[in-house]
């Protein structure tokens, strides 16, 4: 399979003008909230260079279908130059370089941990973060395919690459429309209630992003009472597929009650907060919070991570690394993959007691799944479990407990943003390194840069 860089110049343009324009929001914002002067010079250079530069790009390009591996590479780009763009004008309050690009990072990729200082979290930065993450929760890759893409196998190519292999509709320009519409609408719906539970009119508009987005970013730092209920609520809603709320736009009520990622994910989160009763030392409610924002990878904290036992650390790493639902804005390994691989487990276990010529399947609500979507699964779960571990030993190598380490970890992997304290300026280089990549593998999950990469490397090597 070839890589024709027309195609890949006329996705990257496009996608450049969309972080170009889209940033026009935090640059009028900023001047409204007073911002300095160097951030918003940065946040206005840094909107007319990528224009520019998607104007150089796209220059001359045509449109044209685009096959798996243009559309990994297009994904790959969407949410890696974001990081840039939203890291440089984080500069103007004396971030270093790493911290400013961990933020510009963890903003994109909708996990939440943070690099920055203290005085550099001024309510412009606090927007933007939020902002970024509300982008990269709907996804550039889902933007490209509402302003340019018309329905065909380029559309349907790159919406593969960001959904995966499971699409719950058939993909056409009108339903990325109505997801789009169903994802401010509940964006708006979010910072309403955020608004009634008590919050300030900045507050509520800051986590309604960071919630539907299941981003993390708040400007909250510990959820309590009317605020903590709201959240919770709030936090299960925006880990369910969009999917279900464009099946209650349509009245599909039935469908919704039978969706398997639905069913596996309250079940998941009802057992592992009955589990961990004999060893709570904590409010049940704000405990519940905690386990809701792990397994749907907002980030959210009604509580001190670093106060509580290891073995409710190791719960919530679990919870984080599974992550929220396929189609969600969430991370991890998600719902339906967990679905997949218990259902092959079962199905196994099964297929010793019946006749050896006996024909059985494996379904998926109405799909019945192929042994290569069976494989797809268990090869991003490996993959994850080799990307962590090797990420917790260098954490351990560098002197941070096996527990913390593992936790620090999973929520980066998982673009979850919950800490134990070890995310922060103070962090040391090479475990922030670490962390930036984790966070960045967890969005884009592992096997498209995996392949873009081999591409790449074979084309350099001519191997």
């Amino acid at each position: 399979m070839k890589i024709s860089w027309n195609n890949i110049r006329f996705y990257l343009g496009t996608i450049l003008y969309i972080i170009g324009f889209a940033q026009i929001v935090p640059v009028i914002t900023s001047i409204v909230l007073g911002e300095s002067l160097i951030f918003i010079l940065l946040l206005v250079s840094t909107m007319l260079t990528t224009i520019f530069i998607a104007y150089i790009i796209k220059r001359n390009s045509r449109y044209s279908e685009v096959n798996i591996l243009e559309a990994f590479t297009i994904m790959v780009l969407a949410f890696l130059i974001p990081g840039f763009t939203c890291a440089i004008p984080i500069l103007a309050y004396n971030v270093n370089f790493i911290d400013a690009l961990f933020e510009g990072v963890s903003a994109i990729t909708t996990t939440g941990l943070s690099a920055l200082p203290p005085h550099a979290l001024t309510p412009g930065v606090h927007f933007l973060r939020a902002y970024y993450q509300w982008l990269g929760g709907f996804s550039i890759a889902m933007l490209v395919l509402l302003f340019l893409a018309t329905p065909g196998s380029a559309a349907y190519s790159i919406y593969m690459a960001h959904l995966g292999r499971f699409k719950v509709t058939p993909l056409s320009v009108s339903t990325v429309k109505a997801f789009l519409k169903i994802y401010v609408i509940l964006t708006l719906i979010f910072a309403f209630i955020y608004l009634a539970s008590g919050l300030s009119f900045f507050d509520s508009i800051i986590n309604a992003l960071t919630t539907i987005s299941t981003g993390g970013f708040s400007t909250i730092s510990t959820f309590k009472q009317n605020a903590m209920y709201a959240g919770l609520i709030l936090m299960f809603i925006s880990a369910q597929p969009l999917a279900i709320y464009y099946f209650l736009y349509k009245g599909e009520f039935k469908r919704i009650v039978r969706d398997p990622q639905l069913l596996l994910f309250t079940t998941v989160l009802l057992t592992t907060f009955l589990i961990s009763l004999p060893t709570l030392h904590t409010g049940l409610i704000e405990y519940l919070f905690q386990l809701t924002s792990a397994l749907s990878t907002t980030g959210y904290s009604a509580l001190n991570n670093s106060t509580l036992p290891d073995s409710n650390k190791y719960i919530l790493s679990i919870l984080m690394i599974i992550g929220a639902g396929f189609g969600s804005t969430g991370g991890g390994l998600k719902q339906l993959r967990l679905y997949i691989i218990l259902k092959s487990i079962i199905h196994s276990i099964q297929r010793t007691t019946i006749p050896s010529k006996a024909v059985s399947y494996i379904r998926v609500g109405d799909k019945t799944l192929s042994e290569s979507d069976i494989l797809w699964a268990y090869t991003l779960f490996s993959l994850y479990i080799i990307v962590l571990s090797i990420s917790v030993f260098i954490f351990l190598l560098h002197g941070y407990s096996f527990p913390d380490s593992l936790f620090e970890t999973s929520s980066a992997l998982a673009t979850t943003g919950l800490s134990v304290g070890l995310s922060s300026h103070t962090l040391q280089f090479i475990p922030k390194v670490v962390l930036i990549i984790d966070m960045f593998l967890g969005r884009i999950e592992i096997i498209p840069l995996l392949i873009v990469s081999s591409h790449i490397i074979k084309k350099l090597f001519k191997l």
